[in-house]
């Protein structure tokens, strides 16, 4: 009983937690698509002096809207698992309480006109557990979804700045800048991502 209680009140603060932390989340994935207009600007003024750049810049105009909205669900997710998680600890407390008063009232004249009340709150614990457990699976899948897409944006960046490399040298050092930033934000996103699963893991 400790234990399933400190567990629910565990997933109901991290919940809350991970939605601050996700907060970061979303300031960086507004930065990749600001940097992501910025580049088609100077895709468009360089023509075809950078034209294999066009497939990078749409890349990050694509991982930006992506990161937003899986940021949204999982701010949407993180605050109905916080809700599940009280509906549990709730219902979780009502189940013992029920089973103490069965165990009690086992030799007492009409002690079995609460077991069917003991039932459905056994019942509705149960469902609620289910809820709990299909709403953290749903969390982490979110989750690995982000850390995939960044992992994607890694190797894009590695692409990137072969490509700034072969560019013209009056636009090599603003595409480099634009690869550097798209780095750093996804390395950023990547972390935040695995701190909210430890968090929610512990």
């Amino acid at each position: 009983m400790h234990s399933n209680r400190k567990n629910s009140a565990h997933f109901f603060i991290n919940a809350a937690t991970v939605a601050a932390e996700l907060s970061v989340v979303l300031t960086e994935a507004k930065n990749i698509s600001l940097e992501a207009m910025n580049a088609k600007a100077l895709v468009a003024r360089a023509g075809d002096n950078v034209r294999t750049f066009k497939p990078i810049t749409d890349f990050m105009v694509e991982l930006a809207n992506d990161t937003i909205w899986l940021v949204k669900e999982i701010n949407r997710e993180a605050l109905v698992l916080s809700r599940t998680s009280l509906a549990e600890l709730h219902s979780s407390d009502a189940h013992n309480r029920f089973k103490r008063a069965q165990q009690k009232a086992s030799l007492a004249p009409y002690g079995d006109t609460i077991d069917t009340i003991a039932a459905e709150a056994s019942n509705t614990h149960h469902q609620q557990a289910m809820q709990l457990r299909r709403h953290m699976r749903k969390l982490f899948e979110l989750l690995d979804e982000i850390e995939s897409r960044m992992l994607a944006a890694n190797v894009v960046t590695a692409t990137s700045r072969l490509e700034a490399a072969t560019a013209a040298d009056s636009y090599q050092a603003s595409l480099e800048g634009i690869v550097i930033k798209l780095e750093k934000a996804a390395n950023r996103i990547k972390h935040i991502a695995s701190k909210c699963r430890r968090s929610l893991e512990r």
